[in-house]
């Protein structure tokens, strides 16, 4: 992996799409606030190896091991469909692939270019960041230009809880779903960890641009045991761009009483999408500012080691 990562005083940058890779650079690329962590694993569904990681500070798995986070319902996912056909990098044409961990505005960002199995072109830009802020917010503006496409796409934005590390290592999972619902707009998922008995609430809501134009949708809900969330679409052809923002928010019982985690979780989502996606990455990226200068590391004598641990040390523990 080493020889595939550029590393700048602030950023940590891989412009090479390498499948065998990939687990390892969801690590590298991780973002933080102090009190959620992320793996870089794709938003769009990616049936190649990959491993989903969603953690949230002081829930544990375990009452045994203060040290193991729980695993919790990837706030994240975001399918894509081109018609019928399921947008998926590792069955793509990979032409042009690029990541960034921007460290100094607390981003992530990916863009890439490809040609589907059906031969389809498109163009895709996605920012993802934890607002530091806003500690239990987190917002992804998922952007796509068709090049030659024409027909209809479909989005499905979701809190998942279905994924292959739901199950812990004695093959006992890690929480129980207590609800899985929609109310109006906002999606919710609600869990609670087995042997430990937190409870935890992730909360999201979307808007969705057309040409930069707002589309009012109807969207179709989706409730399964393990999954929350919805799914909506529109009509392209070649030079169209379309774009989804997620707002997400996540909750534990260590500061909501149960009986309100749903309802705050649902509130801080509609706030999110309230203030929108321009004025929290501009409050996120503040914030960074203030952090990084406090800790007296905005000076251009800095070692990029430094900076990457101190991000790193943001970690939820």
């Amino acid at each position: 992996m080493k020889e595939q990562v550029e590393i700048d005083l602030w950023s940590i940058s891989d412009d090479t799409f390498r499948p065998e890779k990939q687990a390892e650079a969801e690590q590298i690329f991780c973002l933080t606030n102090g009190k959620i962590g992320q793996r870089a694993s794709f938003e769009e569904f990616y049936s190649g190896e990959t491993t989903n990681g969603t953690y949230l500070s002081g829930v544990y798995c375990s009452e045994n091991d203060a040290k193991t986070l729980s695993n919790l319902p990837n706030w994240t996912s975001l399918n894509v469909r081109l018609n019928t056909e399921l947008v998926d990098l590792a069955q793509c044409e990979v032409i042009r692939f690029r990541r960034t961990l921007n460290m100094k505005q607390g981003f992530l960002e990916r863009n890439f270019e490809i040609k589907t199995a059906n031969n389809e072109h498109l163009e895709v830009s996605i920012h993802r960041f934890l607002s530091l802020a806003q500690t239990e917010v987190g917002a992804i503006k998922y952007s796509v230009k068709s090049l030659d496409f024409v027909g209809r796409i479909t989005f499905s934005p979701i809190i998942d809880g279905d994924f292959n590390s739901f199950e812990a290592a004695d093959n006992e999972p890690e929480w129980n779903v207590l609800q899985s619902k929609i109310q109006q707009d906002v999606a919710h998922l609600w869990i609670q960890t087995r042997k430990t008995n937190f409870q935890v609430c992730e909360a999201m809501t979307f808007d969705f641009f057309k040409n930069n134009a707002q589309i009012k949708t109807n969207p179709t809900k989706i409730e399964k045991q393990k999954v929350a969330g919805f799914s909506f679409g529109t009509d392209m052809k070649a030079g169209d761009s379309v774009c989804v923002y997620k707002f997400v928010s996540m909750l534990s019982s260590l500061n909501y009483p149960y009986l309100e985690l749903t309802t705050n979780a649902c509130q801080k989502a509609i706030q999110a999408k309230n203030t929108g996606w321009i004025d929290l990455f501009e409050e996120n990226n503040q914030a960074w500012q203030q952090h990084w200068d406090t800790l007296g590391l905005l000076s251009p004598k800095t070692e990029q080691s430094t900076i990457i641990k101190a991000f790193k040390q943001l970690q939820p523990a």
